[in-house]
């Protein structure tokens, strides 16, 4: 039996957008980089305001990424005060694998999925890959919930707010 993914397609706005393209830059010097994503989770829509830097301890290597957690932490702080914003995902650029997420980034999904408190009904995943280089990234969305990753639609939105978000999230 397949179970509906929670999220049915990830946008973007034009400034999460913004600094995603800015970052994924970083990859040219052959070590992978990311950040975590922040925003809401709406009738089957994740809203992207705020796509992070990895930060300035953050560990990225040709194979491997790790956020600088305290940076993230400060991110989702000054975002939630904003606008309301929440954690709902991470990002990060893959170099020789493909733009699908690897067996550690499933084991990662499947601890945070499991963290009640952290209280995640699903994970956003965006991967990122040279396409061929990376000043136009090639981006691809995920939704992990359960035991199960799936591809769902990505759309860049032509203003900072997502269509169907409504008044309340604003």
């Amino acid at each position: 039996m397949t179970v509906e993914s929670p999220v049915q397609r990830v946008h973007l706005t034009p400034a999460a957008h913004t600094v995603f393209s800015r970052e994924c830059g970083r990859s040219l010097d052959g070590n992978e980089t990311g950040g975590i994503l922040l925003g809401h989770l709406h009738e089957g829509v994740a809203e992207v305001r705020v796509a992070g830097d990895p930060g300035p301890t953050a560990v990225r290597q040709p194979d491997f990424f790790l956020r600088d957690l305290g940076h993230a932490r400060q991110l989702a702080h000054d975002a939630f005060t904003r606008d309301g914003s929440i954690w709902i995902g991470e990002w990060h650029t893959h170099l020789a694998a493909a733009p699908v997420p690897s067996e550690r980034d499933l084991a990662t999904y499947a601890r945070l999925l499991a963290d009640p408190d952290l209280g995640f009904e699903a994970i956003v995943s965006i991967i990122a890959v040279a396409n061929p280089g990376w000043d136009r990234p090639a981006a691809y969305a995920w939704t992990c919930f359960g035991d199960q990753a799936v591809a769902v639609p990505l759309i860049l939105s032509t203003d900072e707010y997502c269509p169907t978000a409504t008044e309340e999230h604003r």
